[in-house]
């Protein structure tokens, strides 16, 4: 029996998001957050990416979606992008979780540049 389940990975490929979202409708009550992951489109724009985010967060009804980059900044929506534009889009709305970021590895190279700016929004008060 699952006791407790903080974080579930969100996958975009539909081919595999059938069984987590089966995961989070058996075992909904026990998963606090699930975070959007980065494999969608290259080029998504900011309305586009609050689309997905809108979309996924009806797929896992009841589970906070955090919103994720990949600190490289290869990837979809990078924060030399709109990322954060989005983000400051979902926080007016009272939908921004947190900020999930991949990697630790690329994030120390440039001094963690993107933790700190996701810090930093997160801690502005409502």
């Amino acid at each position: 029996m699952v006791q407790s389940l903080s974080l579930q990975s969100l996958p975009w490929m539909m081919t595999i998001s059938s069984h987590y979202w089966a995961l989070c409708k058996s075992h909904g009550y026990v998963i606090d957050y699930v975070f959007q992951f980065y494999a969608y489109d290259q080029g998504t724009t900011v309305s586009q990416f609050m689309d997905y985010f809108k979309t996924q967060s009806s797929n896992y009804n009841g589970g906070k979606v955090l919103v994720s980059f990949i600190s490289h900044g290869s990837g979809r929506l990078s924060p030399d992008d709109d990322f954060f534009t989005a983000c400051h889009r979902l926080r007016s709305q009272k939908q921004l979780h947190g900020i999930f970021v991949w990697s630790a590895d690329d994030s120390k190279a440039n001094g963690f540049r993107y933790e700190k700016q996701s810090q930093a929004l997160l801690a502005i008060p409502h």
